[in-house]
């Protein structure tokens, strides 16, 4: 990830939202190999990749259910849908997409 350009200022809020989202998802995505190596001296590896999995889908469903352009009532049941359909932590019934 480089930055290359200077944005507009006249860019809307959910223009720089959007724009934040993607940045925070290349984050995630990018691998840090200091901790990946960390996890692995710790045995915790695999449970730190389902971890990021879980981030990534959460980054997703940002992506998909907050900003809708001319939304409507489809848009509404889509959002529902969605929430409804995301998996919860094995440990704890709270979905891994409530506010943090």
């Amino acid at each position: 990830m480089k930055d290359q350009n200077s944005i507009d200022v006249t860019e809307t809020s959910t223009q720089k939202y959007e724009r934040a989202l993607d940045l925070f998802t290349e984050s995630v995505m990018k691998p840090d190999h200091d901790l990946r190596g960390c996890a692995h001296n710790q045995g915790c590896y695999e449970q730190l990749m389902e971890i990021r999995k879980h981030v990534l889908d959460y980054l997703k469903t940002l992506k998909e259910v907050t900003h809708h352009t001319n939304a409507d009532e489809s848009d509404d049941l889509e959002t529902a849908k969605l929430i409804k359909e995301k998996p919860y932590y094995p440990n704890d019934q709270k979905p891994y997409y409530a506010k943090w």
